[in-house]
């Protein structure tokens, strides 16, 4: 994959770029909000989980802009990877879609472990939960 990356111009003498559309997930849901974002931020966002436990969300900005320019850097290390799903400002769904950094079953768990400690109130009263990748 490298080298596509290098092609598409997301990996410069070995390091990834920062993806211009990453954010920290907590900087989204204002103190006493009951959405990330607000009621009309909806989409599927790839989001990764770094060593620090932050939920970094973004989006592909248009173009190839895979999983490790969220952190990157010459060797972005994370504990989960996937695609955020959100409906109305709520978490829908949690997976741990990503072909850069190909997540296994235990990074669901980081996963969940991270998405836990954001407010019980901006997750979809339908939320479907952490779900493997292809189910």
């Amino acid at each position: 994959m490298q080298v596509a990356d290098e092609a598409a111009g997301v990996l410069k003498n070995g390091s990834y770029i920062k993806n211009p559309t990453a954010q920290n997930m907590n900087s989204l849901i204002k103190e006493g909000s009951n959405y990330v974002g607000n009621s009309k931020f909806n989409g599927q966002y790839m989001y990764v989980v770094d060593k620090q436990g932050n939920i970094i969300i973004g989006n592909r900005a248009g173009q190839r802009m895979p999983h490790p320019t969220l952190v990157g850097g010459s060797n972005p290390q994370v504990q989960a990877a996937g695609i955020v799903e959100i409906r109305g400002g709520k978490i829908f769904k949690v997976d741990n879609a990503s072909g850069h950094f190909k997540p296994g079953a235990g990074s669901l768990d980081a996963a969940q472990d991270a998405f836990s400690k954001l407010p019980s109130n901006v997750f979809s009263k339908g939320f479907q939960g952490y779900v493997p990748y292809g189910q």
